[in-house]
């Protein structure tokens, strides 16, 4: 209960701080790539999962738009539904996205699903331990942990720099992540 609590009060500064951050400079997204680490980047036809930005979350199109001129293949999230990991499917550039739960966009239901290795992952809130703050829902945890299950993954946040908090609660149930990238710079996760 004391966890939940501290959640949603760190939730509540992140979600502040990326307000203010978009606010700001809200092309930001844009030097993901300036600041992407080499070593992560994707081989030929390497599944890479992303998002579609909603509100004020860092923008990774353009980071995308880099990994398929260098064909990678690029998946989007799917909600399928409450309490249920999401599932990837094919995307690409210049394809319309549907309307999903959430305020998300989506590919539709006849895009093939993908396993990607490489996961752009959407954040309130991250520390330089590895935790995220999401919106509080669970579905990238299942989602991970799913995925992780399957074969080798590697997990980078998106953020905005003004997102990192000193410290997030964990839950046993949080998987962590390997990097975050901002519009200042890297961070890889000690493991």
């Amino acid at each position: 209960m004391l966890t939940a609590w501290r959640k949603t009060n760190a939730r509540r500064a992140a979600r502040a701080a990326r307000a203010a951050a978009y606010a700001k400079e809200p092309d930001a997204g844009r030097r993901l790539v300036e600041h992407f680490p080499d070593s992560l980047w994707p081989k030929v036809r390497q599944v890479v999962a992303g998002y579609a930005a909603i509100g004020d979350e860092i923008d990774p199109q353009t980071l995308l738009e880099t990994f398929a001129l260098e064909q990678a293949r690029i998946a989007l999230p799917c909600v399928v539904g409450k309490d249920q990991p999401l599932t990837f499917r094919s995307w690409t550039l210049d394809q319309p996205l549907e309307p999903g739960p959430f305020g998300t966009r989506q590919p539709g239901a006849d895009h093939a699903e993908l396993n990607p290795s490489l996961i752009l992952v959407p954040l309130v809130g991250f520390d330089l331990k590895g935790r995220r703050l999401g919106y509080g829902g669970g579905f990238y945890d299942r989602t991970l942990e799913k995925l992780k299950q399957s074969g080798p993954l590697t997990v980078v946040g998106l953020a905005y720099a003004a997102q990192k908090l000193a410290k997030i609660p964990a839950e046993a149930h949080d998987i962590r992540l390997d990097w975050v990238v901002t519009e200042q710079g890297a961070h890889q996760i000690a493991p």
